[in-house]
């Protein structure tokens, strides 16, 4: 049985989604190809990210092929879930949000397996990565998804995660030694940096900007992209380019809202959202290089490592990837790659 929504919000919110869903079928019944509705997307990132522009570019298309029938309302900075990422995945498991680009491994509450896309030094490329995404890593986390009451139509690259701080350059294991990090939930994030010195600590991601203003950790990791839209280079002095683990978002539908909608417009909807994530894609790959000359230009000091520097890092994490393929098992590692 379902969890029940606790907050009044989130009650009125599905209420809403209800009363969309009692449109849609009236028209429906009227033969309108694309009923009359609004749809509730929500992104964890900021308004400038990536995620967001192709959120706001998939409602666009949406709006105008429908000739504004169909609203897409996109909120940012999981807006719609007071700024609690585990709770904006409820939220849409619920139904209390219809639509969202949702970064894996934070989905990975619902089914740690898909933690194993994230397991350090996986992909040597973006191509490589986005060739597994609509493969067997896409499969694999369509299948994982669809258990948990949750309609996968695509995925954009979140980037490849980089390390920032404030204390001093890191290029070597010595270097981590007791630097507070922030990162996602989940072992597969935290027992990493614990294996090489540092003191990994799991915060929202909107609170990271105000806790790295005031020190309260001394850095974090994640890709160029949301370094610089979140200006995270403004409270950090040095980044690391490392690509460690690999990121992506996946554009998920509640299944309570995509089981009303219409045939034409579940086509419309999938048609689009794969054009829009192709586009993201191509953002990621495409914004990189300008993203690191912003950081440059600011005075932060980036250090890109060498393929003998990065073997140090993966010399102390033997133990590391032996207890973590055995806990995400072989289904899961053999579908994004991964040596079981």
């Amino acid at each position: 049985m379902r969890k029940k929504v606790r907050s009044a919000a989130a009650c009125l919110m599905i209420l809403a989604v209800a009363l969309n869903g009692c449109t849609a079928k009236t028209a429906e019944a009227d033969g309108e190809k694309y009923p009359k509705r609004k749809i509730l997307l929500s992104t964890t990132v900021s308004e400038q990210s990536n995620a967001t522009v192709v959120g706001k570019l998939f409602a666009e298309e949406i709006e105008k092929a429908t000739d504004g029938n169909i609203e897409v309302a996109v909120y940012s900075s999981d807006q719609l879930s007071g700024g609690n990422m585990s709770k904006g995945v409820e939220m849409l498991t619920q139904g209390a949000i219809d639509c969202a680009f949702e970064p894996v491994d934070v989905m990975a509450v619902l089914d740690n397996r898909m933690y194993a896309l994230s397991l350090p030094w996986i992909f040597d490329s973006y191509e490589e990565a986005e060739a597994c995404l609509n493969g067997s890593g896409g499969e694999f986390i369509s299948k994982c998804l669809e258990k948990k009451d949750l309609k996968t139509l695509g995925f954009i690259h979140n980037g490849f995660r980089q390390l920032t701080n404030s204390k001093h350059p890191v290029t070597s294991p010595e270097d981590m030694k007791n630097l507070k990090l922030r990162v996602p939930g989940g072992d597969v994030f935290m027992k990493f940096f614990s294996e090489l010195g540092a003191d990994p600590v799991s915060m929202s991601f909107s609170e990271l900007f105000t806790a790295l203003q005031q020190g309260t950790v001394d850095g974090q990791e994640n890709g160029f992209d949301l370094i610089t839209t979140n200006k995270f280079y403004e409270v950090q002095d040095y980044i690391t380019n490392w690509n460690y683990s690999y990121g992506a978002f996946a554009m998920v539908f509640s299944s309570d809202t995509w089981d009303t909608l219409n045939e034409d417009t579940q086509k419309l909807f999938q048609e689009t959202a794969e054009k829009v994530c192709k586009i993201g894609c191509e953002n990621v790959v495409n914004n990189e290089e300008t993203q690191k000359e912003i950081i440059e230009a600011y005075g932060c000091e980036l250090v890109s490592l060498q393929e003998e520097e990065i073997q140090a890092f993966q010399e102390q994490l033997d133990d590391y990837y032996e207890e973590m393929t055995a806990r995400y098992g072989k289904e899961a590692c053999e579908a994004f790659g991964v040596e079981y």
